[in-house]
């Protein structure tokens, strides 16, 4: 991850082409003509981005309502706007989005100011040991390790070894009835329509990881997946996305990729 900042209208940036594909409004006219080509590739993905969204809605509503979760930990959270979790979970629930860039906590920051019990902080999503011994959020929580932690929409940018790093960290840092809610982008990396995504996101300064399902399970180990398994988001909320027999090829059957609840 390059340590540009998002108010860096220079380049395309990965966080504001993210905000562009779903429908909003905090980017620049070079992110739209970067998500613009990257669209001509996959003229799906801003509706695979918004089921993304919602899935992520869903998980809010579940791992607070129906999983009993007081305190979630969110990482590489990007803008929160566009139904970003705090929308969907329980009231009263405690919420830690953190980002990498400095830039998008504090503007993130300024979007929540009038929203309790939701902070964020600046942190690596590949190394979470930032924001859990941050002092602020050891205030926040105390001797409280009961935590839901999210890693959503970030798999591609992440590479295998920061995977299992960040699996162990959390995995040893929580307690016994944990859980880790992560979605994991699928693509076939020897397709030569991923291949021209991969270049276009290398152009921005962006390193692209796309990895079979097989391979991240042995990653995120210690935690497995619980009863609901591996689900594609397409199953996950019922809809089909429409996809040529080409898109098919280049991003696999499950195209959509995968979220999963893992526990210990």
């Amino acid at each position: 991850m390059p340590e540009r900042t998002i108010s860096d209208a220079s380049m395309p940036n990965a966080g504001r082409i993210y905000d562009y594909l779903l429908g909003g409004h905090h980017n620049f006219e070079i992110d739209r003509q970067a998500g613009d080509q990257v669209k001509e590739l996959f003229p799906f993905l801003p509706k695979k981005m918004r089921l993304s969204r919602w899935c992520l809605q869903d998980v809010a509503r579940t791992l607070t309502v129906e999983r009993g979760f007081e305190t979630i930990m969110d990482f590489a959270s990007g803008l929160p706007t566009m139904d970003h979790i705090h929308t969907a979970m329980a009231p009263g629930t405690t919420l830690i989005y953190s980002d990498h860039d400095p830039v998008t906590v504090e503007y993130g920051r300024e979007i929540l100011s009038d929203t309790p019990n939701v902070h964020y902080f600046q942190a690596d999503c590949r190394r979470p040991e930032e924001l859990l011994t941050r002092s602020e959020v050891k205030e926040i929580l105390g001797d409280n390790r009961h935590v839901a932690f999210v890693y959503w929409g970030v798999s591609m940018y992440i590479a295998d070894e920061d995977i299992a790093h960040v699996a162990r960290t959390l995995y040893d840092w929580s307690d016994d009835s944990s859980c880790l809610a992560f979605y994991l982008d699928i693509a076939d990396p020897e397709s030569p329509i991923t291949a021209k995504v991969i270049e276009v996101y290398r152009q921005m300064g962006e390193e692209l990881h796309f990895r079979p399902l097989d391979i991240f399970k042995e990653l995120a180990k210690p935690w497995h997946a619980d009863e609901l398994g591996y689900r594609a988001m397409d199953e996950w909320h019922g809809v089909e996305l429409a996809m040529s027999e080409e898109e098919l090829k280049a991003v696999g059957v499950r195209g959509s990729g995968y979220g999963v609840y893992l526990v210990k």
